[in-house]
């Protein structure tokens, strides 16, 4: 799928680093590239230093003939210094010289267009640069790698072989036993389970594209806003002994095991007659409904076992993982199947931080993290299918 014009713009970040490349991409790039440079065009795929018409300058040329480019067609880069003006005098030369200038995505869209990567990769691509954690940057370099694509892949190889056999076997019935219809149904079942698999998997790539909601709740003076704050390890949110300190919730971000966090501490929930204390409660039930794993937080001395209300607030967050935790252990131990912990200064907290990470964590499996793998696979599903008949 060649494009008709050719396509220019800066392949680098931020212009105030120490070095800028401009990229040009198309049939008219050596031209351009000659029209730029004093003197001849390096070999393929080689830099060399070449100086250019516009001011002098001194650059690295590198030269990469199409079809073995990034983008499947000619491509010359111009490393050169940065610095907003100097690039900018450069592209612009380079669009005078002939080219047009390259919208975001450009480049990788003519790499998918001529079949230097696949759909999936090139959504890796724009995944990689937008990735604000390093989970998100771990799945996307993957979907680079290709890796979902084999998988895809494969799963598809198999379905079409299952086919094939399926209507041989309709052409000939009389050769098919049930031990062959046993044979084809586990072999659906395994690969449905499969597909089913990559939709469980899209929640867990929501939470790698964005930090995980972590909601410390539970009744009042649990200890709720102590525990936050030596999870943090520094003050954040103010302590008392006094019930329903906490008004409104508080939110900062944690780091656990690689993974960016946000922790949020919220008002012990009970009812109230102040009407402040009522405001603070709901806006905490509001952070427990958007909660990706809630720390359910009750001291020593406090009642054993969740409530009914405790029930119904925890039900408002279908899908959180749940943490049931004992503080105040200086106190002693009521509640031996949940994990105890104490926010005094100095107390291990390691049992509660591991229990944290492993509620967020993704695990080194391929998820589709984007809305059109989720389609695609819903499409698939033997769910939305309905069973074999």
């Amino acid at each position: 799928m060649p494009e008709h014009h050719t396509i220019a713009g800066v392949a680098t970040g931020s212009p105030d680093g120490g070095v800028a490349i401009i990229r040009v991409s198309g049939s008219e790039a050596l031209s351009i590239a000659k029209a730029l440079i004093m003197g001849e065009l390096p070999a393929p795929r080689v830099l060399a230093v070449r100086r250019l018409v516009v001011g002098g300058e001194r650059a690295l040329v590198g030269v990469m003939p199409g079809p073995r480019s990034f983008t499947g067609e000619d491509v010359v880069e111009l490393h050169v210094h940065a610095g907003a003006r100097n690039v900018g005098q450069i592209l612009e030369a380079v669009l005078e010289a002939g080219a047009v200038a390259a919208q975001a995505g450009d480049f990788t869209r003519r790499a998918f267009g001529n079949r230097r990567l696949s759909l999936d990769q090139a959504e890796g691509i724009a995944a990689l640069i937008g990735a604000q954690t390093q989970a998100a940057l771990d799945q996307a370099r993957r979907l680079v790698a290709g890796e979902l694509g084999r998988e895809v892949e494969a799963v598809r190889q198999k379905v079409e072989l299952l086919r094939v056999e399926i209507e041989a076997n309709l052409d000939f019935p009389e050769d098919v036993d049930a031990r062959d219809e046993a044979r084809f149904a586990a072999t659906a079942a395994s690969l449905g389970e499969a597909v089913e698999g990559w939709l469980a998997g899209f929640e867990r790539g929501r939470l790698a594209r964005s930090r995980a909601r972590v909601v410390i709740a539970g009744p009042p003076n649990a200890g709720k806003s102590a525990l936050f704050n030596a999870l943090l390890g520094r003050r954040r949110a103010l302590v008392s002994a006094t019930a329903g300190t906490t008004r409104d919730y508080v939110e900062a971000e944690l780091t656990l095991e690689g993974r960016e966090l946000c922790l949020v501490d919220t008002a012990g929930l009970r009812e109230s007659a102040d009407n402040i204390e009522v405001a603070g409660v709901e806006l905490g039930r509001e952070q427990i409904a958007s909660a990706d794993v809630i720390v359910w937080v009750e001291g020593a001395d406090q009642s054993v076992g969740l409530s009914r209300d405790d029930h119904d607030n925890l039900n408002i967050a279908a899908g959180a993982s749940l943490i049931r935790v004992e503080n105040k252990q200086e106190l002693g131990r009521r509640r031996p199947e949940w994990i105890g912990v104490s926010a005094e200064p100095g107390t291990e907290l390691e049992p509660l931080r591991r229990a944290i990470a492993d509620a967020v964590t993704l695990g080194g499996e391929q998820w589709i993290g984007l809305a059109r793998h989720r389609d695609r696979a819903r499409e698939a599903s033997p769910t939305r299918l309905g069973p074999c008949r």
